[in-house]
């Protein structure tokens, strides 16, 4: 554990010295994986497939704030779209300006949510998001992380259903039916159960890591935990596919994920707990301080 420590505090400090060039660096490779797997994804072809054109769009992000990379994927999916049919890009840009609407109203920040969902889904992982933004951000994260959820299923949707909405046809005849066409997606029950368990989780471990009991954190976690299995119980219960094996290594895989995560956030030492008092011209100050556990050599 002491080497653990000891590599957690090597890395906080090159992160200190080196945070101005490794944070874009980051931001690219986030990028480039993200554009490499929406094409895998939805099995685009052709020049916006070509590497060296993933390769040029990733290195905006290399310029841009965490907040641009929704955009950069949305262009890059509406141009998509538009190749394919109008009806499609129709559906798309409605469903991308809901998205946008409703993420306006909250931390710009929190917008790479949007992008993150999806791309721990490609990786297979995404009971870990839920997870990372119980433990390390904001309250409005929870509805960045919704968005998220719904952005990857409307992709699943479009997955799925790109034959029928990629039919020729003059511009009417393509949008006839609209509401039909649209209705996998608006009624899918697993959209909505998983909207709501990752929702709750994040909510629930924000709620809980707030308060000031010892071991509030690990106690987050936990939660969150146990709410995500939740998830396979409904899936029974609602009759819904799911790859059993596949699921519990990824949840699994992912709650190591976050342990470590709280290990390098929050590796606390709650025996050193003391409890300061003092006061200024206005105001009386009750603080709970705990210190971070060290590595033996310091």
């Amino acid at each position: 554990m002491d080497m653990l420590r000891s590599f957690k505090e090597e890395l906080q400090r090159i992160y200190g010295r080196n945070d101005y060039w490794l944070v874009p660096v980051f931001r690219s490779l986030f990028s480039m994986l993200l554009l490499f797997l929406l094409c895998r994804y939805l099995q685009i072809e052709g020049k916006m497939a070509n590497p060296m054109v993933i390769l040029l769009l990733s290195l905006l992000s290399f310029f841009l704030p965490f907040s641009f990379l929704p955009c950069l994927a949305g262009i890059y999916l509406l141009y998509f779209f538009y190749l394919k049919s109008f009806l499609l890009l129709g559906i798309a840009l409605v469903f991308f300006v809901f998205v946008f609407l409703i993420q306006s109203s909250v931390r710009g920040k929190y917008a790479v949510l949007l992008v993150a969902m999806p791309l721990c889904f490609f990786l297979g992982i995404p009971y870990f998001l839920p997870l990372l933004v119980g433990l390390t951000m904001g309250l409005p994260a929870v509805l960045s992380l919704g968005l998220g959820v719904m952005v990857y299923y409307f992709l699943k949707f479009i997955r799925e259903y790109k034959e029928q909405l990629t039919l020729g046809g003059d511009l009417l005849e393509q949008f006839e039916g609209f509401s039909q066409k649209i209705s996998p997606f608006v009624k899918n029950k697993e959209l909505m159960l998983v909207l709501l368990i990752f929702c709750l989780a994040a909510l629930a471990m924000y709620i809980i890591r707030n308060f000031s009991f010892n071991y509030s954190w690990e106690l987050a976690l936990v939660a969150g935990l146990i709410l995500e299995v939740l998830l396979f119980v409904m899936y029974t219960a609602l009759a819904l596919k799911l790859n059993l094996g596949l699921a519990l290594v990824s949840y699994l895989f992912s709650a190591v994920l976050a342990f470590c995560v709280l290990f390098f956030f929050r590796d606390a030492d709650y025996r050193g707990t003391e409890f300061v008092q003092f006061e200024d011209d206005g105001y009386y100050y009750y603080v709970k301080a705990i210190p971070q556990k060290k590595s033996k050599s310091e």
